[in-house]
């Protein structure tokens, strides 16, 4: 009985032990396989040749940047420039007289 129980015990190790690779075999898992012949290398990195020169920082005075700021919202709001709207004042006063004469007329 004793070596019944011995040999029940070292199958069951064996089995346990196999489990992997039976597994494996029947799933149809490929072994990896690495060459080493077919890595490719890498060219080294290079520094671009203008590297070393740094452009010099532009310093603007608060004034004529405060006014570009301002002039940048004019152009992203689409508003026109108060030059341009003395312009069209002006257009506009005399559509509006015209409009007031040919009224008067009828």
């Amino acid at each position: 009985m004793k070596k019944n129980n011995i040999f029940l015990i070292l199958f069951m190790m064996l089995a346990v032990t196999s489990c992997q690779s039976v597994k494996n075999a029947l799933s149809g898992v490929k072994q990896e396989n690495s060459d080493e012949f077919l890595v490719q290398k890498k060219n080294p990195l290079v520094l671009p040749p203008d590297f070393t020169d740094l452009p010099e920082p532009f310093e603007e005075s608060p004034e004529t940047a405060e006014v570009q700021i301002e002039e940048d919202i004019e152009k992203l709001l689409g508003m026109e420039s108060s030059v341009e709207n003395t312009n069209n004042t002006s257009n506009s006063s005399s559509i509006e007289s015209f409009v007031l004469k040919k009224i008067k007329e009828n």
